[in-house]
């Protein structure tokens, strides 16, 4: 989903996980990361807002990283662009999503999902306006692969009804068109 090259998010920094992130936000993060820590759970933000270029080297690392494997610059393209977004369509650029995990094991991978972090997160982090965005099973709706740590801010009502429906986010969308 790109975004225009020109767009600025209304940043303001977040004491709770010591980074930038949308104002429209903070007050739903904060608290969620309050919440989880309240009941005895310990959440890390370990990414938040990137900039363009933040993103763009990120990516340009990944691409490398599969052209060092053997793959040829198309496939480590298409490889690069399902694990770490397109410059312009990666939604850490909106300052409204993070990157979660439970810091006693802050691995970015599978096994993220069985945290007892994760499994707070999973059931509750909807009655805050997030939504897990890359659910298992879903890569063929959302084009990028399983990420039991990434979560975007949609605000409660449409958190809310995604979790009720079980949809991804651009079903979701396609679904209120």
């Amino acid at each position: 989903n790109p975004m225009p090259e020109d767009y600025e998010p209304d940043l303001v920094y977040s004491s709770e996980f010591g980074g930038y992130l949308d104002r429209s936000c903070k007050a739903a993060l904060d608290l969620m990361l309050y919440d989880a820590r309240k009941e005895g759970y310990d959440p890390l933000v370990i990414s938040g807002y990137r900039s363009w270029e933040l993103q763009q080297l990120s990516h340009d690392n990944m691409v490398q990283k599969y052209i060092n494997g053997g793959y040829s610059p198309e496939e480590a393209l298409e490889l690069a662009s399902q694990i770490v977004a397109v410059p312009g369509t990666s939604e850490h650029q909106l300052g409204l999503a993070f990157d979660l995990v439970d810091k006693s094991y802050q691995n970015l991978d599978e096994a993220q999902e069985a945290t007892p972090v994760q499994q707070w997160l999973m059931v509750n982090s909807w009655r805050y306006g997030f939504i897990l965005r890359y659910p298992n099973s879903k890569s063929e709706s959302t084009g990028i692969i399983y990420e039991p740590w990434h979560y975007r801010y949609v605000g409660k009502e449409a958190a809310n009804e995604i979790y009720e429906s079980g949809l991804t986010f651009e079903e979701y969308l396609l679904n209120r068109n």
